[in-house]
């Protein structure tokens, strides 16, 4: 099967460079900052607003043409100018590095493509046609925004807790995966709606207590 192997990519504290100031790069620079990457912006030209950012020492910027020597210790490059020799060179410069690169609007020029990103805390759902079509991408990114609200970042993120705790005490691979399967169930993410937290505990506790066969009494 031919396309883009989908991945999620750590990106905090390390250094990414996007080339471009306008307002596509301005999007770039502000949803990476958001998951802890050190930016780096070239471009001769760039909005204010990213000027303000440099200030602040949220970014570094450099007002200069792009040359590779910009792409030393990036883990991704992205390309935003509206200059397709540009953005040539910046797909073969990282390609040639062995970087992944973005050429936004350009899926031929790049390595990795950016789905429409829905978040709820760590619950990350992403949407992508291969760039074939964007906007039906944000259109089922739009639709799933209902199915999945703020309810499923609390559940996470008890579960999440709760999961280390069944790895230290349940022995059994297998019995571990039940009760994890039977912890996706759409019964908790109601609990956690109707903010009934007691019952939540009390329902993983069961979940735990069936499947192991002992009493878990600290969750």
């Amino acid at each position: 099967m031919e396309g883009f192997y989908p991945i999620n990519l750590k990106v905090k504290k390390r250094k990414v460079l996007i080339v471009g100031g306008g307002k596509v790069a301005f999007r770039k620079v502000k949803n990476l900052l958001s998951y802890g990457a050190h930016i780096l912006v070239v471009s001769p030209r760039v909005l204010p607003e990213i000027e303000s950012m440099a200030v602040d020492g949220l970014i570094k910027l450099f007002q200069v043409k792009y040359n590779r020597t910009y792409l030393e210790g990036c883990c991704l490059v992205i390309g935003a100018t509206d200059d397709r020799e540009v953005n040539e060179k910046i797909a073969q410069d990282a390609q040639n590095a062995g970087i992944p690169v973005n050429i936004v609007d350009i899926p031929s020029l790049c390595t990795f493509l950016v789905p429409a990103v829905l978040r709820r805390g760590s619950l990350t759902i992403s949407v992508s046609t291969e760039g074939k079509s964007p906007a039906m991408s944000g259109r089922i990114k739009k639709g799933l925004e209902n199915s999945y609200g703020e309810e499923f970042s609390l559940l996470l993120d008890y579960l999440g807790g709760l999961r280390k705790k069944i790895l230290q005490e349940v022995d059994d691979p297998g019995i571990r995966r039940k009760i994890f399967m039977e912890m996706s169930d759409p019964e908790l993410v109601k609990l956690v709606q109707e903010k009934d937290l007691s019952r939540l505990e009390e329902k993983c506790r069961e979940i735990i207590n069936k499947n192991q066969g002992f009493i878990m009494e600290d969750l």
